[in-house]
C-alpha cells in the first residue's frame, strides 16, 4: 500500500490523473477536458487513489476531526499509562526524579525487573487473576503507540511514547517502543503489508521482555515451583498474544473504513475496561491496598525485620557527636577516640543509640496501628480483615532487645512473644469475630497471655482450649483455576506451630499450679508478668522463687531461673540439679527436654553426651508423653532418627 510522504501533495498536477499518472500536455483535447474537469466542484484530494494513511484526506474538515480523534486516543492511553502505574505503587502521578532513574539503572542490584510487577503489590501467585490484568494493560502499552505509528505517522506517536516514559513510568519500556515505531513505519524497514510492519515492530518488544523477565538465580527464580514460574511467565505471552490480535484488529477497521480516523480509540477503550474491570471485579482495592501494607507493616517488612546489625546506626550517632564544618581530621580523630572508648563509654553510646532505635520503632508502631484501623474503617466487609488485625496487633506487640544491643553483638533485635497491653482488644476482636482463622491461633494465645498478667486465671483457662491445627496444603496441590484467591493468610507465611505449642504449655502450667493452696492465683501472675528479654529476668525468677518457696510454682520457677543461665555448661548442671532436686514436679519434663537438648548439641567430639541427650528425649517422650514437652521429644526423636538414617544409606556405597 502506498505511503503517507508518497502521497500527492494538494496542488501537485498529478493530483489531476486517477491513479498517479504523468499530465497531459497543454492545449487541444487535453486542455479543452482539463478546462471542464475545472468548472466542476472540488473533490478530496486523496479520492484519487487509494487511502494510505489517516492523514491521507487533505481537506480541513478531515484533518481537524484525525487531530480531534488523536488527542482522544493520547487521553486515553495515558489514563491507560496511568492505571498501569498505580497498580505497581498505589500512587496515580509520581515526577520525582528517583521514580525515573531506578528503573533506568538497570546495572543497579536493586533495579526492579517486570517479574517485580508480578510480584508486588499483588502476587500473581496468589491472585492468577491479576496476572490477566497486567498482561492486558502491558499489551495495549505495547500496541497502541506501533499502530498509531502505522496509521498516523512516526511523529504522531511521539507523544504516546512519552505518555509511557512519563506516566507509566517505564523508560526501557518507551525506548524499545521507539524502535518499534520506527521498524513498523518508517522507511527502509515499513512494508506495504501493513500487519507484516506491525510484526516487524513487536520483534525489539519480543527481546526486551524476555531481558526484562530475567532475574537472578538466587533472588526470584531460585526455589520456585514449575507452576508458580508458568504464573509470572504467562502473563507476558498473553501480553505478547493480546498485542498482535490488537494490532491486526486496529489495521482491519483501519481499511474497512477507508483509513477515517476513528479506528484506534474504541479498540483502547476496550482495551482499558477489560483489565479495569477484571481489576475491580476479580481483585479489588482492598486487596492492592493490604497487600501495600502488608509490605510495609508486615512481619517481613524492614521496619520490623527481626534481627538487624546496629553498627551503622551507631556510626551514624558517631557522625551526629562531630561538627558539620568540622576538619575532616578532626572528624577522625573524634571517630577513633569514640571507638577506642572504654567499655563503660561503649556501653553508654549504645544507650543512646538504643534510645534512638525505640524511637524510631515507637514511630512505626504508630504509624502501623493507624493505617491498619484506616484500612479496617475503609474496608470492614474485606476478607483481608483478619490479616489486618493480626498486623496491628502485632507490631503493637513488637519491642526492642536492649539486652542485645547493648551487649557485644551490636545488633539491633525484635521481639513480639511478650505481648503489649494494649494489644488486648485486637487480639480480642481477632479471636472472637474471625474464629477459624489460622490467625486466631495465635489470638487465642496473646489473649491468654494477658489475661492471666490481669490475674483472670478462669478467663485465661477458657481461652485455651485445644484447638487443632489449620489444615495445611497437600502435598500435590490441585492446579488452581484462573480466578481462584489463594488464603489471605497464605503471604504472611504464618507458622501456627509455635503458637500452639505455647498455648499448650501455658494450659499445663495454669492447670497443675492454679490451685495454690496458700496463695491461690498470685504466683501464676506474677510469673506472667515478667518479661523474659527485659535486664534482670532472671534475678526476678530467683526473687520469685524465694518469696514462693512453698507455693506449687517453685519447681517451674527455679527451672526457668537455670535455663535463663546463658554459660552451657553452667546451664546444664543447674537442670541436671533441678532434675534430682525435683523429681515428681510439673516442671521436671521442661528441665529434661532443656537438658537433652543441651547434651545433643555439646561441642566437641562427646559422643557419649549425645548418646545420654538421645536416651533422656526417649525417656521423657515414654514418661510423659501426653504433654507438651513429651510430644516436642517425640518429635525431635523422629526427625534425629530420619537425619541418622539418610546419613548411613549416604554413607553405605550402592
Amino acid at each position: 500500500m502506498p505511503d503517507p510522504a508518497a502521497d500527492p501533495k494538494p496542488g501537485d498536477p498529478q493530483r489531476a490523473v486517477a491513479g498517479g499518472g504523468a499530465p497531459s500536455a497543454p492545449g487541444g483535447t487535453d486542455a479543452a477536458t482539463g478546462a471542464a474537469a475545472a468548472s466542476q466542484p472540488a473533490q478530496p484530494a486523496a479520492a484519487a487513489g487509494p487511502m494510505a494513511g489517516v492523514w491521507s484526506r487533505s481537506d480541513r474538515k478531515h484533518r481537524t476531526r484525525t487531530a480531534l480523534l488523536l488527542l482522544v486516543n493520547l487521553g486515553l492511553f495515558c489514563g491507560l499509562c496511568i492505571f498501569s502505574h498505580w497498580l505497581h505503587v498505589v500512587r496515580p502521578f509520581d515526577f520525582t526524579v528517583d521514580s525515573y532513574l531506578k528503573p533506568l539503572c538497570f546495572w543497579s542490584p536493586q533495579t526492579q525487573s517486570l517479574t517485580d510487577f508480578m510480584l508486588y503489590p499483588i502476587s500473581v501467585e496468589q491472585t492468577p487473576i491479576h496476572g490477566v490484568v497486567i498482561g492486558l494493560l502491558v499489551a495495549a502499552i505495547v500496541a497502541v503507540p506501533i499502530s498509531v505509528a502505522i496509521l498516523y505517522g512516526f511523529s504522531s506517536a511521539l507523544p504516546f511514547l512519552a505518555a509511557v516514559l512519563v506516566f507509566a513510568h517505564m523508560p526501557w519500556m518507551a525506548i524499545t517502543l521507539l524502535g518499534s515505531c520506527l521498524l513498523a513505519s518508517v522507511r527502509p524497514f515499513r512494508m506495504s503489508f501493513r500487519y507484516g510492519s506491525a510484526l516487524v515492530g513487536m520483534l525489539p518488544v519480543l527481546v526486551y521482555l524476555y531481558l526484562a523477565t530475567r532475574a537472578p538465580a538466587d533472588t526470584l527464580t531460585a526455589g520456585i515451583s514449575p507452576e508458580e514460574r508458568l504464573l509470572q511467565v504467562a502473563p507476558w505471552l498473553l501480553a505478547i498474544l493480546a498485542a498482535c490480535t490488537m494490532l491486526a484488529l486496529v489495521i482491519f477497521i483501519a481499511r474497512l473504513v477507508k483509513y477515517r480516523p476513528g479506528a484506534v480509540a474504541p479498540v483502547i477503550a476496550v482495551m482499558f475496561a477489560t483489565p479495569a474491570v477484571l481489576f475491580y471485579r476479580y481483585v479489588g482495592m482492598d486487596e492492592l491496598t493490604y497487600r501495600v501494607l502488608e509490605s510495609r507493616y508486615g512481619p517481613r517488612a524492614e521496619c520490623f525485620t527481626p534481627v538487624q546489625d546496629a553498627t551503622e546506626q551507631i556510626r551514624e550517632y558517631f557522625h551526629r557527636r562531630t561538627q558539620p564544618g568540622a576538619d575532616p581530621e578532626a572528624q577522625r580523630a573524634v571517630l577513633l577516640a569514640l571507638w577506642s572508648a572504654s567499655p563503660e563509654q561503649q556501653r553508654a553510646i549504645k544507650h543512646r543509640v538504643s534510645n534512638d532505635l525505640l524511637k524510631e520503632l515507637l514511630r512505626d508502631r504508630q504509624a502501623a496501628y493507624e493505617e491498619c484501623r484506616e484500612f479496617i474503617l475503609d474496608y470492614p466487609a474485606s476478607r483481608f480483615v483478619p490479616c489486618v488485625l493480626f498486623m496491628q496487633a502485632r507490631a503493637l506487640d513488637t519491642r526492642l532487645d536492649e539486652l542485645k544491643l547493648v551487649g557485644a553483638g551490636a545488633q539491633r533485635e525484635l521481639y513480639t512473644d511478650f505481648p503489649h497491653v494494649q494489644s488486648e482488644p485486637v487480639w480480642s476482636n481477632l479471636l472472637t469475630q474471625y474464629p477459624q482463622s489460622p490467625l486466631a491461633v495465635a489470638a487465642r494465645l496473646r489473649v491468654a497471655q494477658l489475661r492471666l498478667r490481669r490475674g483472670a486465671v478462669d478467663e485465661a483457662l477458657a481461652v485455651l482450649t485445644p484447638v487443632a491445627p489449620p489444615a495445611g496444603p497437600g502435598t500435590q496441590p490441585a492446579p488452581r483455576p484462573l480466578l481462584h484467591m489463594g488464603p489471605p493468610e497464605a503471604s504472611l507465611k504464618f507458622e501456627p506451630d509455635p503458637y500452639l505449642f505455647e498455648a499448650r504449655r501455658l494450659r499445663e502450667l495454669i492447670l497443675a499450679n492454679r490451685d495454690d493452696p496458700r496463695y491461690g492465683a498470685a504466683p501464676l501472675q506474677a510469673l506472667a508478668a515478667l518479661d523474659p528479654h527485659r535486664p534482670g529476668y532472671g534475678d526476678q525468677l530467683a526473687h520469685l522463687a524465694d518469696q514462693y518457696r512453698d507455693g506449687l510454682l517453685y519447681d517451674t520457677l527455679v527451672v526457668r531461673w537455670a535455663s535463663d543461665t546463658h554459660d552451657r555448661e553452667q546451664r546444664a548442671a543447674r537442670l541436671l540439679a533441678c532434675i534430682e532436686r525435683f523429681p515428681a514436679g510439673d516442671a521436671l519434663p521442661e528441665a529434661m527436654f532443656q537438658l537433652a537438648e543441651l547434651e545433643m548439641h555439646a561441642f566437641g567430639a562427646d559422643e557419649s553426651r549425645r548418646t545420654a541427650g538421645l536416651a533422656r528425649l526417649r525417656d521423657l517422650a515414654a514418661r510423659f508423653g501426653q504433654t507438651c514437652w513429651g510430644q516436642l521429644a517425640a518429635e525431635r526423636l523422629r526427625m534425629t532418627e530420619s537425619r541418622t538414617d539418610s546419613l548411613t544409606r549416604r554413607a553405605v556405597p550402592p
